[in-house]
């Protein structure tokens, strides 16, 4: 562990002083969540804002991205609409409260209301939990090289307590080695994008991983898992796991699960709103799973890291207003409260070790 933490520091003071790379907060609005983003050595945060946005609409490859009917309002031209906004320093460093950051893969959580809600949901949850949250926006290594982008991703994840995946739509099956079949809506450029962060986070084990329908599926894809591109193709799974509410058995000893321990039955009721499935072989080296659906052919639900580093959900805890809901968003950043104390006191025993 001691030589993981000496290569991080080593890595970030590379980073900052070789390549000048420096960060800053941005919202365009005030109900955006606050978006990290680089900044470059020479440049200001209204550059370093104008050339993101001038690489992701000049990218044949991210044209899905900028095409999305999602932010169809927001398009001027060949490009999109955006303003400066409201603009604040970022430090890499750490902090007492424990500090998430959402990993989006979509423009739209760029915005305020109605476009953001997705993360904006996510971060409300979190800090009524006691955390801090940025967001990572999509396409986050878009203006830098690829030695670039692997060091300031260094210097997050050594800022960060805790990342969390959203959902959204299906991951390019060349990522976990399989050619398209049923996947929908892909966009190769974006995906590499996101599962190098996500994988440079996870193999870092620096701090907490979570994921959330897309998000679950990325995480086993950034463990060399693949995908069920259909269930209800390939496993004849029920309709209603596209849109729809289930009941799901439940580890009761699993961290996630931890809150139902100690009820009656040792299922719960969740939405659901995917076609895919995360494929865990039972003997998995590093992930375990920690739930099914109850359907004749059953449905991975969730997921944790061997190492206790993780946990994603197949289905949208953030979503759900109920006290099943309330309870996984809240365990969340229990784990991560827990995993920071820890990781802190075993800092303060090494420093005063002989």
């Amino acid at each position: 562990m001691l030589w993981r933490i000496l290569t991080f520091v080593l890595l970030s003071l590379v980073a900052s002083t070789c390549f000048g790379l420096e960060a800053f907060l941005w919202r365009q609005l005030p109900s955006s969540v606050p978006i990290l983003m680089p900044l470059k050595s020479g440049q200001t945060p209204h550059q370093a804002i104008d050339e993101y946005f001038e690489k992701i609409v000049s990218d044949r490859h991210l044209k899905g991205l900028v095409e999305s009917d999602e932010i169809s309002d927001l398009r001027q031209g060949q490009g999109l609409h955006y303003q400066y906004g409201e603009i604040t320093p970022f430090e890499f460093k750490t902090q007492k409260k424990p500090r998430f950051i959402i990993v989006t893969n979509e423009l739209r959580e760029l915005y305020g209301q109605p476009h953001n809600e997705v993360a904006a949901n996510v971060a409300d949850k979190l800090k009524a939990s006691g955390a801090d949250v940025i967001v990572l926006p999509v396409m986050h290594d878009v203006t830098l090289n690829a030695q670039e982008a692997k060091l300031y991703r260094q210097q997050i994840i050594n800022t960060v307590d805790a990342m969390i995946i959203l959902g959204g739509t299906d991951i390019d099956p060349y990522l976990y080695g399989e050619q398209v079949t049923h996947a929908i809506d892909v966009i190769r450029r974006r995906d590499v994008s996101e599962l190098k962060f996500t994988r440079q986070f996870i193999e870092a084990e620096q701090g907490m991983s979570f994921g959330i329908c897309r998000g679950h599926q990325m995480c086993a894809v950034s463990h060399g898992n693949r995908l069920v591109q259909d269930i209800q193709i390939e496993k004849d799974a029920p309709l209603l796991h596209r849109d729809g509410e289930h009941l799901i058995q439940i580890d009761r000893e699993s961290a996630i699960f931890q809150d139902f321990a100690n009820e009656p039955s040792a299922t719960i009721p969740v939405n659901s709103y995917h076609h895919q499935e995360v494929v865990i072989p039972e003997n998995d080296p590093r992930l375990k799973v920690t739930a099914i659906s109850l359907d004749e052919t059953p449905v991975v639900e969730a997921v944790e890291f061997r190492n206790g580093l993780g946990a994603s959900l197949q289905f949208h805890p953030e979503l759900m207003e109920d006290e099943v809901g309330k309870k996984l968003m809240q365990r969340f950043v229990r784990m991560t409260v827990k995993h920071k104390y820890m990781k802190s006191s075993c800092h303060e025993i090494m420093k005063a070790l002989p």
